[in-house]
């Protein structure tokens, strides 16, 4: 039961007040979670699977996510932009699609890991994010060439068969292939 003390309000109208804070507060809360949804969902635009397997386009500008541009050449661009603070210079970096010819942009797949193994047998693990994108820390100095394999939360394998000596994937596994590269990095087959 709602009591006024030291109110000559009656307590219907104080009830009210406290309901309608407590309606404002939560408001609030939920257009700020949509609001930071948007910012995220909105760089990716639906599109038939005739355009892309995914059903997703990139749609937002060309810096500053790691969730931009999937299929097109990390390595490559970020050198171009020269921007090591916004653009780090990959060594090794690229994009797992969903199908072997999927158009620059489209969504990759989540949840993949690539493990690189370099010409001394030290091997480093990269994420794929939920673009589909991998890169390792620029940081990093690999011994060329290097192997690849995906592997999947599953564990299963998909294994690039020859060393190679270039760590910019997308320049041969893009969508029509390059380089004896059929076209691009999928992820494992059930």
């Amino acid at each position: 039961m709602w009591r006024a003390k030291r109110s000559s309000e009656p307590q219907y109208v104080l009830a009210l007040r406290w309901l309608s804070g407590t309606i404002a507060v939560a408001c609030v809360i939920t257009a700020a979670t949509h609001l930071a949804a948007c910012q995220v969902d909105d760089r990716y635009a639906d599109v038939p699977k005739s355009i892309c397997e995914s059903g997703e386009i990139w749609t937002y500008s060309d810096k500053d996510s790691p969730l931009m541009n999937p299929g097109r050449s990390c390595v490559h661009c970020h050198a171009e932009t020269d921007d090591p603070e916004h653009a780090p210079l990959y060594t090794v970096a690229g994009t797992i699609m969903q199908a072997e010819h999927e158009s620059d942009d489209c969504r990759g797949v989540a949840g993949m890991t690539v493990i690189l193994k370099d010409a001394d047998g030290k091997e480093w693990k990269m994420p794929a994010n939920t673009a589909g994108n991998f890169w390792l820390d620029p940081e990093t100095e690999v011994a060329m060439p290097y192997t690849a394999r995906i592997v999947d939360g599953e564990g299963r394998e998909r294994v690039q068969q020859e060393p190679v000596s270039d760590g910019d994937c997308a320049s041969c596994h893009t969508r029509d292939g390059a380089e004896g590269a059929s076209g691009r990095l999928l992820a494992p087959e059930d």
